[in-house]
């Protein structure tokens, strides 16, 4: 009988896995992509079918399916054996919630909260028929598990604490909030208002979005409530009383408003697809955007996006088409998202919603309109332009200075160069002024940049923080791909070589591997995903190469050797330094020995 890890893997396709994160392209009979953990321009990061393994041949990591759900995902083993078998249908033994890790409880809590909600919602007509007023079908309401939290002071958290979760992991996953009074006791912080919940990448629920509900609503869920939840007379509340339009879930351990893109589990298919990522304003955007047919949708939950968000778009498209709400702040996190985005080199576009509306009210009217307007999307600066010459005076010098003011911006954070210069020249054409003015007063701007501000720097993912690899690192991990490629006869003779020293004893292990007869049984617990992935190295290197792998494995045999003779020249001179202020002469002339020595054959093999 299969373990729950073994059945997982079967379960999980490496490829499939690995492309919900990434976009891969094939290459050969592997797929390859940049590196989702360290910034890069060339793929070195590629997945095997055949092996079920990944490995990043820049930064070094490499595994398999778990190993890469734990380190996109900054997870330990247990989370993330228990997202890959909730995603492959495996069902591993639950342990006793009292010893549940704190982020798998929350995840529960969350999780548990989402189906109370969503069936409170079914259970509340006059909330279903206000979504229905909104233009909301009874199927995107499904898909989006849209729920209810009713007017009560603790109907949640009664019900959560009758399933066996503590008000302390409550209030610790964003549901409850301790009241100020001293008495110890919680409360619900969403009451009367309808739930969105906020999914992470694998749809686990993390966190909720709450819309207050501007009706007096009355909904019959006391008799399907397993557990009374308190007040039953309802207060009419109205959204123009002062009472926040939307309300979230505070920072937790698992929900990070910075980290997360509402929607993105359902459109993450269709971004990839079409290499493209719409981006809207608010859930309701989000959710009527989908409900038109345009899937490739997310939503920033009403702030600018952030460069961990741009991190997770980047990983599956290069297009971003943002659509932000038409009022002054709207605008602002618009400027702000696409600003961002242009240090990521994508490609900028924006779009113009029909009648000033924001996304859900265009569906609303019409959904043919929004999809229009999305493939109508115009380049951001094109967009801008048009804008401004509709308010401004080219001819004046006024309006040459306000739409210089609005354009300049936004043309000096474009990358491309060969664009930069179709922007400059449209522009130079249209205020009728000279090219050189334009490219003096952009020059001018980029040195006040630079002396106010630092440059942002692209977040990579919350991997932790790993060694710098040396190119003697990069050298022994090769070598040993490339031996791993000979045969037995072969490797057996170069058990032999004494000149070979290895810096990390995993390397040193895997070469005793590589060069014993008994390789080919690794016992159980030994490294033999790590021999599996040397191979995996030795025949991408292989696919690429021009040259046989016998050549191959001699020219880094010999670059290794002189890699180890540099460091062991740099450690003598610091040692013959060290030695000469204590006097003693007879070291240091032994010393220096053994850096003519040295140095001679190091020579030797450069010549």
């Amino acid at each position: 009988m299969l373990s729950p890890v073994e059945e997982i893997k079967a379960r999980i396709d490496i490829v499939e896995l690995v492309q919900s994160y990434v976009k891969l392209q094939k290459a050969g009979v592997n797929y390859k992509a940049n590196c989702p953990f360290h910034g890069e321009r060339t793929p070195s990061f590629f997945v095997t079918p055949s092996r079920q393994i990944w490995h990043c041949f820049g930064c070094g990591l490499g595994g398999d399916i778990f190993k890469f759900i734990m380190q996109i995902e900054g997870l330990d083993f247990p989370e993330a054996l228990k997202l890959l078998a909730g995603r492959a249908g495996v069902v591993v033994k639950r342990e006793d919630p009292a010893i549940r890790s704190e982020r798998n409880r929350l995840y529960d809590i969350c999780e548990q909260a989402a189906d109370i909600f969503e069936k409170t919602f079914t259970n509340s007509p006059a909330v279903k028929d206000y979504m229905r007023t909104r233009g909301v079908s009874e199927e995107t309401i499904r898909v989006f598990h849209i729920g209810y939290a009713p007017e009560s002071w603790d109907f949640l958290l009664k019900n959560l604490m009758h399933k066996g979760f503590s008000s302390e992991d409550i209030e610790k996953a964003g549901l409850a909030i301790k009241s100020s009074d001293g008495s110890g006791r919680h409360y619900d912080r969403f009451r009367s208002r309808i739930m969105f919940p906020i999914t992470d990448i694998n749809s686990r629920v993390i966190g909720f979005g709450g819309r207050a509900v501007p009706l007096p609503i009355l909904p019959d869920v006391a008799s399907t409530s397993p557990v009374p939840f308190g007040d039953s007379a309802l207060t009419e509340r109205n959204i123009g009383s002062g009472i926040a339009k939307y309300i979230n879930t505070p920072q937790t351990l698992i929900y990070d408003k910075s980290r997360v893109l509402y929607g993105f589990d359902k459109a993450k298919q269709e971004v990839r697809v079409q290499n493209r990522v719409v981006v809207v304003e608010g859930y309701m955007d989000c959710v009527m955007s989908h409900q038109a047919g345009v899937v490739n949708t997310v939503a920033v939950s009403g702030t600018a996006l952030t460069g961990q968000q741009l991190t997770m778009i980047k990983r599956l498209c290069n297009t971003i088409i943002c659509s932000f709400d038409t009022d002054s702040a709207g605008e602002s996190a618009t400027k702000r998202s696409l600003a961002l985005a242009s240090q990521f080199e994508f490609e900028r576009l924006v779009i113009r919603i029909p009648s000033g509306k924001d996304p859900a009210d265009t569906v609303y009217e019409n959904p043919d309109a929004w999809k229009k307007a999305v493939g109508e999307a115009k380049p951001v600066v094109e967009f801008y332009i048009e804008k401004i010459f509709r308010t401004e005076d080219p001819n004046t010098a006024a309006g040459k200075k306000a739409i210089g003011a609005v354009l300049l911006p936004l043309i000096a954070e474009i990358g491309n160069e060969v664009e930069k210069a179709h922007w400059i020249n449209e522009l130079a054409k249209r205020l009728g002024i000279s090219e050189h003015v334009i490219i003096k007063e952009l020059q001018r701007r980029r040195y006040s940049a630079n002396n106010e501000n630092t440059p942002f720097l692209p977040a990579q993912t919350s991997a932790p923080v790993r060694k710098v690899r040396t190119r003697r690192d990069l050298l022994e991990e090769l070598y040993l791909s490339l031996l791993s490629n000979l045969n037995m006869e072969e490797r057996l003779r170069e058990a032999e070589n004494k000149d070979i020293v290895f810096l990390s004893s995993d390397h040193e292990q895997l070469f005793r591997i590589l060069t014993t007869v008994m390789s080919a049984d690794v016992s159980p617990g030994g490294p033999e995903l790590d021999t599996e992935l040397l191979r995996f190295k030795s025949e991408i290197i292989a696919q690429e190469s021009t040259t046989s792998p016998e050549q191959e494995f001699l020219l880094c045999k010999r670059e290794l050797r002189k890699a180890q003779l540099k460091d062991r020249l740099q450690q003598l001179s610091a040692d013959i330094q060290r030695i000469e202020k204590t006097g003693d002469r007879n070291v240091v002339t032994s010393l220096l020995q053994d850096f003519r020595t040295v140095s001679e054959t190091l020579k030797s093999l450069s010549a």
